[in-house]
């Protein structure tokens, strides 16, 4: 059972430090990029989910845009490093993929596990599995098996997916709630949240 969140980070205030493992197997803090890197926070569903994995992937390749934005993207997830580290054997991921089982920093940015309805979570598996298949059949890709995130989260338990902006003053810029089967921005869209940050990064340097 989780404990009960704190409500999301407000633009304007500073966002709530905190260290994970990445699947690298190092440690990295929000702390660490003070003030040399403004940040993109995505809590996101993680590797049992194939939109993620997509999504993942459309960032890894526009990696070098938010780079040269002096920005950095963290990605938080429910994997455990174990799970995170089995399937980065095989895939190359440009950004940071930062592990949180225990959901203790997700629970920090006020993000709750949510219980859908069963209709709801019928039909996102359904179409996942296919999706999964289809990763599988036409480019190689193998998911971890889903069974150990569902013990940790229960059959109807989603995770609402959050993208938070943190200047490199540490402060938030921008936060954007989204739920647990909606896509998230485009590499466009969230590059255009950073570009205004873009100043104080270079002043910062």
């Amino acid at each position: 059972m989780e404990q009960a969140t704190h409500s999301p980070p407000s633009v304007g205030e500073k966002a709530p430090d905190f260290r994970l493992p990445s699947a690298g197997g190092s440690d990295i803090a929000l702390s660490d990029f003070a003030g040399r890197m403004s940040l993109l926070l995505w809590f996101s569903k993680g590797l049992a989910c194939p939109f993620c994995r997509r999504t993942m992937a459309r960032l890894s390749q526009a990696y070098p845009q938010f780079r040269d934005s002096g920005s950095e993207i963290l990605q938080i997830t429910h994997n455990t490093v174990d799970e995170a580290s089995l399937y980065f054997r095989n895939y190359h991921l440009a950004t940071p993929y930062l592990c949180d089982p225990d959901r203790q920093v997700h629970l920090r940015y006020g993000i709750p596990l949510e219980q859908q309805a069963v209709s709801a979570v019928v039909g996102n598996t359904l179409t996942s599995c296919l999706m999964v298949t289809g990763d599988l059949l036409l480019r190689g890709q193998k998911s971890p098996s889903p069974v150990s995130l569902i013990m940790r989260m229960g059959p109807r338990g989603q995770s609402g997916q959050m993208v938070v902006v943190v200047d490199c003053a540490g402060v938030v810029r921008h936060v954007e709630r989204i739920g647990p089967f909606d896509a998230l921005p485009t590499v466009a869209q969230l590059l255009s949240l950073l570009e205004p940050l873009r100043s104080g990064v270079q002043s910062a340097g």
